[in-house]
């Protein structure tokens, strides 16, 4: 996905931005936070995280018409920028295809940080992200010392932690069980509800899940053997998505229905997340591994498929 289109889908879920510094925050907590490749950079500068070609690339679609740019006057000396999506911005974002997963992530950070101020939003930046401070001009005002806040997870630790939890995520959960509800005709549906399966069908499940892990330990080689450098994104991913189905096995056994449900949404969440990267590198990824990435893909969704099937039997 462009640089461009991400600019412009952050202010079609946004409304609009007050300033330089808000639209710097925001890209790069999609970059950081929500773990979107974005295209952009960041270094620590005098505000903090900071991009050139972000700035540059925001000029470059005002001067385009497809972002409208108000500056006001605040009589202080103080210049606030305000940026708006025009009526061919607009235009240009109907025109073109938005892979699902930046529409949804995008429309996450919107709704996760609507009711911050710009002081909260620096407050927040700062606190989870020091490393991006040490050039700042305020951080004496902004920073304190305060334990990280734990809403979101680095991507350093996503193979060994637990999905992104945030309040989107949470309300769209809540919306995914409430179709399971209404699929599985149930009045409620708790930790205590339980369910059966077959242990011959489980043990099926259980072949499937080894054969998919063996394609993921071939995919990792060779990707250790590329020198491009979204390989350890990709990589992660891949051994994320294992321990999500290895979840998803644990809960079939324990006849945990919540998990079962929660593990699979997580899962094809992922696979999105998966495709978008591949995608992104296509021209850097050899054709072979892929194949080996679209088979990947292939099988895993035509496990949780046959899991679902199963279940709603």
């Amino acid at each position: 996905m462009s640089r461009n289109l991400i600019l412009l889908t952050l202010l079609k879920h946004a409304g609009y931005i007050h300033g330089r510094i808000q639209f710097q925050k925001y890209v790069f907590l999609l970059e950081h936070n929500y773990h979107l490749n974005t295209g952009y950079s960041f270094i620590p500068f005098k505000y903090g995280p900071y991009c050139q070609t972000l700035q540059e690339d925001l000029e470059d679609l005002i001067e385009y018409g497809y972002i409208f740019h108000i500056e006001e006057d605040r009589g202080d000396g103080e210049v606030i920028h305000r940026y708006q999506l025009t009526e061919y911005g607009e235009e240009y974002l109907l025109e073109h295809d938005i892979p699902e997963i930046y529409e949804q992530v995008i429309q996450d950070l919107c709704y996760d940080f609507k009711n911050y101020s710009i002081r909260q939003l620096i407050e927040y930046v700062y606190e989870n992200y020091p490393e991006f401070i040490v050039n700042s001009e305020i951080k004496t005002e902004y920073y304190k010392k305060y334990p990280p806040l734990k809403d979101f997870i680095p991507a350093s630790s996503l193979q060994k932690s637990n999905p992104i939890i945030t309040p989107s995520f949470t309300n769209w959960l809540d919306e995914e069980l409430n179709l399971i509800k209404k699929q599985l005709n149930v009045k409620d549906l708790n930790d205590e509800q339980e369910f059966e399966i077959d242990e011959l069908v489980l043990s099926m499940f259980e072949i499937a899940y080894e054969d998919i892990y063996s394609v993921v330990e071939e995919i990792s080689f060779n990707l250790m053997m590329e020198d491009f450098d979204e390989s350890g994104s990709i990589n992660t991913q891949l051994y994320y998505i294992l321990d999500i189905l290895e979840s998803l096995l644990n809960a079939l056994r324990e006849n945990d229905l919540i998990t079962v449900y929660t593990e699979i949404t997580n899962i094809k969440t992922n696979l999105l997340m998966l495709e978008e990267k591949i995608a992104l590198n296509k021209f850097s990824l050899k054709s072979e591994i892929t194949r080996k990435l679209s088979e990947f893909i292939d099988d895993t969704q035509y496990l949780i498929d046959s899991i679902n099937k199963v279940i709603l039997l």
